[in-house]
């Protein structure tokens, strides 16, 4: 089990191919030879603190995921180039560095003829042409990537910028830069293979009186404003991490995590989304306002770099971000691409409040599922009565009063001691299955308790037990959708939010109308296992393989069932994997066919754990809170589905391909007996 808690993450994950920044993926460099890579053990002592360098690196790492050219202006000892460097030395990129002082001429970037210092002969030329630092930059070499940083930016002769804006946008449109330095020689570029990275003080300010750039330059940028000086909190806990005093790395918040897709969305993905042409009419909306402050100095008055939010620039970087973040819920997504790219230009606190209030208001809620209720349309609860109700139910506390032996079913010698060993908080038997939906079973409808030591094997792990029945109080079966429509009054009732967050593609799956949880004791996990995110589903189930060989039966042999489901899952897994590349929906009918996958969840027993916990727990506890699992199910479409972010808005569902991963969705166990 982590020792983390679930609402905060490791800020920097290395693995063997890539390495993620704050929840940004980036690929490493496949040819890691060459002396331009920083070396990775100068950044031994380097310090990630969250109030600074981890934004700054979460920045750059969304720029050069996206293949955007990022220019970021803030004061001296803030860490901007130390922590390109330090990036390139964890993931084997070359760094191609060149500061853009006064004295640096476009040679210096694009090249120039020199004595040729290997001339041997009167056949071999007097000079040869050397390649300047963005020249070199931009040659694609095999298994390469590279980022140039132009440091002091806004030093440039504008002869420099006029020659690097022909390199931007020939890397924007994949096109050649004619390097007429050379014998107007092409030279192709690719932005998967080069990024780029321009850092400059602001304007002014002491700064040697650097000039502020023309806001018509900063268009081909992303432009990011950061402070002027270290923020006191990041200056607070890097020095006491330099004396020993501290630590060297913070966790950072999930909710600041930007998780990217594999793949980027189509077009035609992108407008199946629900909602999404109200949340665009919204947010043409926001950009005209945030303009509209901007030009009346209502914001970033205090600035001295000018700059202005792009009509094509902005909308297009907006539309590729959701693209390859969107991450299930449409509100989150577009909000956290206006945070980067509009309240990012800003430095003062109360600007970025006033631009933070117009981007809350680019959201979408599904409509709400009509109240079933009959008779309270125009009604009001009687307040007088609820008040006098829970003042009464506080006095039988008080008074020692206990539940009549009608309000709470009778419990067995075997369910008392399973509830002992399992401990507080983590047994759900007869009390709660009433307690929360209600339902009363007669002994004879209750199964058999697992043998004892399969319950002290899933206590020590810190799972939970659980009885699970496939059957309302009223004898109908327990679908997802039957859940909803019980629980939904009560859920209101008792200020619980939602059950589920309104959606309308999964109302006509079956998983929804008609899958029912099995009755029987389940030993579940309430979160994710750890280790188990960031991980497509092919990649979980190996996880799985591994949990059970190694975690769960540790040290024992495996029981036949799973040593059969093991070999059945090594067997599978080559045509599995060929498939995922070639025939994804394939592949994910044959994942959740696995009897291996029989220890995931499926929808409707994840939405009955919820709800069971959330009613019969005195703190309201909920399961996968900030975690989506897959599920073994798959949609009528083909797509794999999984289930999460369990908060008030309700459980959400939803559902990609098998090759889909992002660092909060993972894998929770659901293990039935019988």
């Amino acid at each position: 089990m982590s020792t983390q808690p679930d609402t905060f993450s490791a800020p920097i994950e290395d693995a063997d191919d890539a390495v993620s920044y704050a929840g940004v993926r980036l690929p490493k460099a496949e040819n890691r030879e060459s002396p331009l890579i920083p070396e990775k053990g100068k950044y031994a002592e380097y310090i990630n603190d969250r109030f600074s360098v981890l934004q700054l690196q979460q920045k750059l790492a969304i720029s050069f995921l996206m293949g955007e050219p990022i220019l970021i202006e803030a004061g001296t000892s803030i860490g901007k180039t130390t922590a390109v460097r330090k990036m390139a030395s964890e993931l084997g990129w070359e760094v191609h560095y060149v500061n853009l002082n006064g004295a640096t001429d476009v040679e210096d970037l694009m090249g120039k003829y020199i004595p040729n210092a290997n001339k041997t002969g009167p056949t071999d030329p007097e000079y040869v042409f050397a390649d300047g630092r963005v020249t070199s930059g931009l040659r694609q070499e095999k298994g390469k990537i590279k980022v140039i940083i132009l440091d002091e930016f806004n030093a440039a002769a504008p002869n420099v910028l006029i020659r690097l804006h022909e390199v931007l946008d020939a890397l924007e449109r994949g096109g050649k830069v004619v390097l007429s330095e050379d014998a107007s020689e092409d030279i192709s570029t690719n932005k998967e293979c080069t990024k780029v990275a321009a850092f400059m003080n602001p304007p002014g300010k002491g700064y040697l009186q650097r000039p502020a750039l023309d806001p018509a330059q900063l268009r081909r940028w992303v432009y990011q404003k950061l402070p002027d000086r270290l923020p006191p909190e990041a200056f607070k806990f890097s020095t006491k991490a330099l004396f020993g005093v501290g630590k060297k790395e913070e966790h950072v918040q999930s909710n600041a995590l930007v998780i990217p897709r594999d793949y980027a969305l189509t077009d035609e993905q992108m407008a199946e989304i629900p909602g999404i042409e109200l949340i665009a009419e919204k947010y043409m909306e926001f950009h005209a306002a945030a303009n509209g402050l901007l030009q009346q100095r209502s914001i970033a008055s205090g600035q001295p770099q000018p700059f202005a939010y792009d009509d094509r620039e902005e909308p297009r970087r907006v539309r590729d971000f959701v693209s390859r973040f969107y991450n299930g819920d449409i509100t989150e997504t577009f909000q956290k691409a206006l945070r980067y790219y509009y309240v990012n230009k800003l430095l003062a606190d109360e600007d970025r409040q006033k631009l933070e209030e117009l981007v809350s208001h680019v959201s979408y809620t599904a409509p709400a599922t009509p109240s079933k209720r009959k008779g309270l349309e125009t009604g009001r609860r009687d307040i007088d009565a609820e008040i006098a109700e829970r003042k009464q139910q506080i006095l039988d506390l008080l008074e020692g009063a206990v539940p009549t032996a009608e309000a709470v079913p009778a419990t067995s010698a075997e369910e008392h001691e399973a509830r002992e060993l399992m401990g507080a908080g983590q047994f759900f038997g007869l009390t709660e299955l009433e307690k929360s939906f209600g339902i009363k079973l007669k002994p004879s409808e209750v199964p058999a308790m697992p043998p004892r030591k399969e319950i002290e094997r899933h206590a020590k792990l810190g799972h939970t037990l659980r009885l699970r029945v496939s059957k309302a109080a009223d004898g109908t079966p327990l679908t997802m959708k039957r859940m909803a429509e019980l629980m939904e009054e009560k859920f209101a009732k008792d200020k619980d939010g939602k059950v589920l967050y309104p959606r309308d593609w999964y109302k006509t799956e079956s998983f929804f109308t008609n899958d029912v949880p099995k009755t029987a004791w389940v030993f579940t996990t309430d979160t994710v296992l750890s280790g188990s995110t960031g991980k497509n589903y092919l990649q979980q189930t190996e996880f799985l393989a591994d949990y059970v060989r190694n975690t769960l039966f540790k040290g024992e042999k495996v029981p036949a069932e799973y040593e059969e489901a093991l070999r059945e899952f090594d067997t599978a897994k080559p045509e599995i994997t060929r498939l995922m590349s070639s025939d994804w929906k394939a592949a994910a009918q044959k994942l959740s066919k696995l009897k291996l996958n029989t220890l995931r969840h499926k929808p409707a027993a994840a939405l009955f754990d919820f709800v069971q916990t959330l009613r019969a727990t005195s703190d309201k506890k909920r399961t996968l809170k900030d975690k989506w699992t897959w599920t073994n199910e798959v949609s009528s479409d083909g797509y794999l589905v999984f289930l999460g972010r369990c908060d008030s808005d309700g459980a959400r569902v939803f559902y990609d391909g098998p090759d889909f991963s992002f660092g909060v969705l993972g894998l929770s166990l659901s293990r039935e007996f019988p």
